[in-house]
């Protein structure tokens, strides 16, 4: 009997424990979820004040070294089938991917400035900014860059000054039409 109710008080113990923990797990969702609506906010009124970039996802070693040219390419079709296969086997393989935005300029993604260390941007999942038409598919809130070279992609986020010409991008959400699946 005496080792019952110690077993009951410990069950409890750990019931009562438990509880917080679930509230926290629920209210870092509803945090998330309030992040990806203010995102969305604040996307569509840069969107609407013209303060969006807009370009397409370029794998870099590629457009460097002279082997494909997507900017001498119509904008929207940077690369051919098989410059697209080679372009995305060498962006998963961790060639650097930029934004070669609609007017030629072209962005590096970087961290936010001031920030010392990184992590790489390629695998790095970005907020996605999605349409009440894509919520209802249950489409994926967030994307990474290297599925996505060839892409035409928008962009939130701070433009710093660069070097040569390459301009540094902060992305803090993108949007682009249609379906993101991982790996494919």
């Amino acid at each position: 009997m005496k080792y019952t109710h110690l077993g009951l008080i410990c069950i409890m113990a750990v019931l009562i424990a438990a509880q917080p923990a679930f509230a926290q797990e629920k209210s870092g969702k509803e945090k998330y979820e309030a992040r990806l609506k203010s995102l969305s906010e604040q996307f569509f009124a840069a969107q609407k004040a013209g303060t969006t970039i807009k370009g397409v996802l370029v794998e870099g070693n590629s457009l460097f070294n002279g082997t494909t040219e997507p900017q001498k390419n119509p904008y929207g079709k940077p690369y051919t089938d098989a410059e697209k296969k080679v372009a995305l086997r060498s962006a998963e393989r961790n060639s650097k991917v930029f934004l070669l935005g609609k007017d030629g300029t072209l962005y590096y993604p970087t961290v936010k400035k001031g920030q010392a260390e990184s992590e790489s941007l390629g695998a790095y999942r970005f907020d996605r900014v999605i349409t009440d038409e894509q919520k209802l598919k249950k489409t994926l809130p967030w994307c990474t860059l290297v599925p996505m070279v060839g892409r035409e992609i928008e962009v939130l986020g701070e433009v710093y000054p660069g070097y040569g010409g390459v301009k540094g991008l902060f992305i803090e959400a993108l949007w682009f039409e249609g379906d993101y699946i991982p790996g494919k």
